[in-house]
C-alpha cells in the first residue's frame, strides 16, 4: 500500500488529508468517494509507502 495525499473541500474548508491505496487512480476515486467529485480538484499526490 502506498499512502496519498490530497488537499479536498470539507465542509467549506480546504484541508490536506491522507489515505492509504494501491495506486493513484483508487486514491483519487476513494477521495472522490469519500468527500465528493467537485471536493478534490486535483490528483492526489503519493508521498510513502507502507
Amino acid at each position: 500500500m502506498k499512502r496519498y495525499k490530497a488537499t479536498v473541500n470539507a465542509a467549506g474548508m480546504w484541508v490536506e488529508t491522507i489515505l492509504y491505496a494501491q495506486n493513484p487512480a483508487q486514491a483519487y476515486k476513494l477521495f472522490q468517494a469519500i468527500f465528493g467529485a467537485k471536493n478534490v480538484p486535483h490528483q492526489p499526490l503519493q508521498i510513502g509507502q507502507l
